[in-house]
């Protein structure tokens, strides 16, 4: 038997592990003691016998059994460990094997200050297990919690397509009305796939970390406890080895407890230990399943009932497998690793004289935490391939995926895919030149013609016609592309964070001649002058329904920051913050006063986002970025990369860059 095939409590053994260290300590308490008590001679003897007498019946069971009682709650069971037995046993026998000698109170001083580096070296390596455990536990809570907040989104769309149908029904069927359900419907069936996939993923990330990790991580602290058995061994054997050297008269007392320290039995005492440690109740943890919602039955499957879902599946399915070839190459480089140490570590725990073992044992559990998360990141990518694959198949030999890269369109144009305005962020294919919106490239059919087009025709490919036709019956399912970003797509390199506009891993951002114009208009080298940002008036009051959005009042003069991409929002600037409007609750207006530029540089718009509030956390990844924590309050600089700003944080003073999409502008 061992821990991780009979045993499930990580942290009842790690009691036990830290038993085990304290016992380690008592022990050094003792020879320190002992040397103190050399000094005085051998009547303190007796009295430092009585002490560890006490102390260990005071300890009781724990050297067997750890910290519990017997099965049916008695204080004693019918066979204690070897081990313990044979400590038992050097108690009494104390007193016959001491005697005063300089040189050997001087070898109990080394001895004390050799276990005390060995108890810091065995305490850095039980942290070790414990920060495996909880790296690996973390990842299936976040996994979990991903899960959670999928169900979140996909419950909301729902609702969102709901109250779209019951407002068609109320108002009637106008055009943008019907744009809008159909997108509605794409959004919610589309966040259903996302949902059941990482639905799947958290289930195997939990029986992976049931079945396999928790077994794992227990046979390494397995390891590590008959380590320091071994230990024990090794300086109670010094300690009385030394002593019976200055004791001829009492050296027949101290052989029969060292040969009764090399009859130990390891493997019997752990199996004792597992006998009265071993779960009775434990529960397999419950497998989740898809909700019912507000709509009707939702079946727990991939949905793959029209084109726009299949070619969003297949885009996934094409970077997931990208991203599984480069795990498995470093999963072999780390198993390779893995037996190498492995063997370093037998080589070093049978011939100590070669090397520390305890360093090797050290290195090998950070080889095992590394490989453990990236099998968890293999086995997310196999679950949603696999999902995938079942759903839609694979015919290779019909794919040709775009190669995109991240492009800043200044004039506006028009998407490729939906057919609607694009302009600011946007991507482009190197091979085609096909241009869409971020939030459409999964939803972009993977046929790249691989030939440069001119640049006033690359927004008339698929465009309007990549959009599913209006079904004629209102009892027919209504599908369009998914408003879905692929920087909001898990890979190995997102760490699953708060969300940010990122490049895609597996393309270079190589430009070509279409970004000239790719400029940041409020960077001070940039000829956009703030003035012409469109004015329009507030139509009604609106008061908003989400963090992101913000309160209007009738009459009030805003700024457009970022006009309706067709999904009937638009972002402003107005008296209560920046955000999101409903766009037709805003009208034309003329003869609005421009805004004008300050003493300082600035203008009056830029001043009005001064100052924002952090909303998700992020840690600096090189020197000039600035770590922030959620809440804080940060001062507006200026603008840096796209998607960058410059900010100072005003509790700590720093100055920094961070992601714009962190953040969340407040009013002055």
């Amino acid at each position: 038997m061992s821990f991780g095939s009979e045993l499930q409590d990580v942290q009842s053994v790690n009691n036990y592990l830290l038993n085990d260290l304290a016992f380690i300590q008592d022990f050094r308490e003792l020879v320190k003691e002992r040397f103190s008590i050399e000094k005085e001679y051998i009547h303190k003897l007796e009295n430092l016998q009585k002490k560890y007498v006490q102390k260990n019946e005071k300890r009781g069971l724990s050297l067997s059994i750890g910290s519990i009682k017997g099965q049916n709650g008695e204080s004693t069971i019918p066979n204690i460990s070897t081990f313990q037995q044979v400590y038992d046993k050097f108690i009494e026998k104390f007193d016959d094997t001491v005697k005063e000698r300089n040189d050997y109170a001087a070898k109990l001083n080394t001895l004390s200050d050799n276990i005390k580096a060995k108890i810091n070296k065995k305490e850095e390596l039980r942290k070790k297990h414990m920060d495996y455990y909880s790296k690996i536990n973390s990842e299936v809570l976040n996994m979990s919690a991903e899960t959670d907040k999928n169900e979140v989104k996909f419950r909301e769309a729902c609702s969102n397509t709901d109250a779209l149908k019951k407002k068609i029904d109320s108002t009637g069927d106008d055009k943008k009305s019907k744009r809008n359900l159909e997108q509605s419907i794409i959004d919610m069936n589309n966040k259903k796939n996302i949902y059941i996939l990482s639905l799947r993923v958290a289930n195997a990330y939990n029986e992976k970390f049931i079945n396999v990790e928790i077994h794992n991580i227990l046979d390494s602290m397995q390891e590590f406890h008959e380590s320091v058995m071994e230990y024990y061994k090794s300086i109670c054997n010094e300690y009385l080895e030394s002593e019976n050297e200055l004791y001829q008269n009492i050296e027949s007392s101290n052989e029969e407890v060292i040969e009764g320290n090399n009859q130990i039995d390891i493997p019997s005492d752990v199996n004792l230990y597992i006998k009265y440690n071993k779960p009775r109740d434990w529960k397999q943890p419950e497998i989740k399943r898809i909700p019912t919602i507000s709509l009707g039955e939702i079946k727990d499957a991939i949905y793959t009932n029209d084109d726009n879902a299949v070619t969003f599946l297949r885009n996934i399915l094409l970077k997931l497998q990208q991203n599984l070839s480069i795990l498995k190459d470093d999963i072999s480089s780390k198993n390779k690793e893995i037996e190498g140490i492995n063997g370093m570590y037998q080589t070093y725990k049978a011939t100590p004289s070669f090397g520390d073992p305890d360093e090797a044992l050290q290195k090998l559990t950070d080889a095992k935490k590394e490989i453990a998360h990236l099998q968890l990141e293999e086995l997310k990518c196999e679950v949603q391939i696999k999902v995938i694959t079942e759903a839609i198949g694979y015919d290779e030999t019909s794919i040709v995926p775009h190669n995109f890269k991240n492009k800043k369109i200044i004039n506006k144009t028009i998407c490729s895919f939906c057919g609607e305005s694009l302009w600011g962020k946007g991507l482009a294919c190197r091979e085609c030149g096909y241009l869409c919106h971020t939030k459409c490239e999964l939803n972009v059919p993977p046929n790249c013609g691989k030939v440069k087009l001119p640049k006033n025709k690359r927004t008339s490919i698929n465009s309007i016609n990549s959009v599913s036709s209006v079904p004629a019956s209102s009892n027919e399912r209504i599908s369009l592309p998914i408003s879905h970003t692929i920087a909001s797509f898990p890979t190995t390199s997102s760490s699953m964070k708060s969300p940010i506009s990122a490049k895609n891993p597996f393309l270079e951002d190589d430009d070509d001649d279409d970004d000239t114009n790719n400029v940041n208009p409020f960077s001070s080298s940039s000829d956009f002058n703030i003035s012409s940002l469109l004015t329009m008036k507030a139509a009604y009051d609106y008061t908003k329904q989400n963090s992101d959005e913000v309160d209007l009042r009738a009459g009030e003069i805003v700024t457009i920051i970022e006009d309706d991409k067709g999904d009937g929002w638009a972002k402003v600037s107005c008296s209560s913050g920046t955000g999101l409007v409903p766009a037709n609750y805003l009208e034309s207006i003329s003869n609005i006063p421009n805004y004008t530029t300050s003493n300082n540089g600035h203008t009056s718009f830029l001043s009005n986002l001064k100052r924002a509030k952090v909303i998700y956390d992020y840690q600096s990844q090189v020197d000039e970025e600035l770590t922030i924590t959620q809440d804080d309050i940060v001062t507006f600089i200026e603008n840096s990369d796209p998607g960058w700003i410059k900010v100072k944080n005003e509790k700590t003073g720093n100055i920094g860059l961070i992601p714009e999409s962190y953040v969340e502008y407040l009013s002055t």
